[in-house]
């Protein structure tokens, strides 16, 4: 009987394990979002795939981020540096965060509540739905990010804080999550119909 019990146990905990695997965010702003901790984000399905300071440049179209930043979602966020609460973040698809919005002002597009734009040689950021972000050169906002994209120079603004192309006081972060699928793939399916029959084989020989 034990072990038939501890056959479900195992095949149960297999089952949870496949469903869970492919579990989309749970943490899934929209807008952009200030004094969050850094833990409500890793905690809500989000991985850390770039840190650097303010100052440290991103290449000229983004590629030192987006080369080890993969997934389906992408999320953009500043803090002072070292510390657990992020100033500033907002999320959305991969693919909206990196439309080519071109570099004359008013140039951005709205996702998930934020106002994105993307432009090789120029800057990269989002701003509240309501602002009209002046992007043309990295403007600030009062609530959002701008990064240059060039390789001489770094991020310029979190929020209202502006001036930071050179500054080691303030970091860029970014996170990446998948979109999930919570039905287990046939392969999945598979398993855990082999892990039932086992536990069934177990039972009929605790039973004879």
């Amino acid at each position: 009987m034990n072990n038939y019990r501890n056959a479900l146990i195992a095949t149960a905990a297999a089952v949870f394990t496949m469903a869970s695997a492919h579990a989309a965010p749970t943490y899934m702003p929209s807008g952009p979002q200030s004094g969050v901790a850094i833990s409500t984000v890793t905690s809500g399905g989000w991985t850390q795939c770039y840190q650097g300071t303010m100052g440290a440049t991103i290449g000229n179209a983004g590629e030192v981020v987006l080369n080890v930043c993969q997934g389906d979602f992408l999320m953009m966020a500043g803090r002072v540096t070292g510390s657990e609460t992020l100033l500033s973040l907002a999320a959305t698809t991969r693919a909206d965060a990196i439309i080519d919005t071109g570099n004359s002002t008013g140039s951005y597009h709205l996702s998930n509540g934020s106002n994105w734009w993307y432009s090789d040689f120029w800057s990269w950021g989002f701003a509240g739905a309501n602002e009209t972000p002046y992007n043309y050169q990295c403007g600030s906002a009062n609530a959002g990010m701008c990064l240059h994209t060039f390789s001489f120079t770094g991020g310029y603004s979190i929020n209202r804080i502006t001036g930071l192309n050179g500054s080691r006081n303030y970091e860029k972060l970014f996170f990446v999550a998948d979109k999930g699928n919570d039905v287990p793939e046939p392969g999945s399916l598979a398993l855990a119909s082999l892990a039932l029959l086992g536990a069934a084989a177990v039972r009929r020989r605790s039973v004879g």
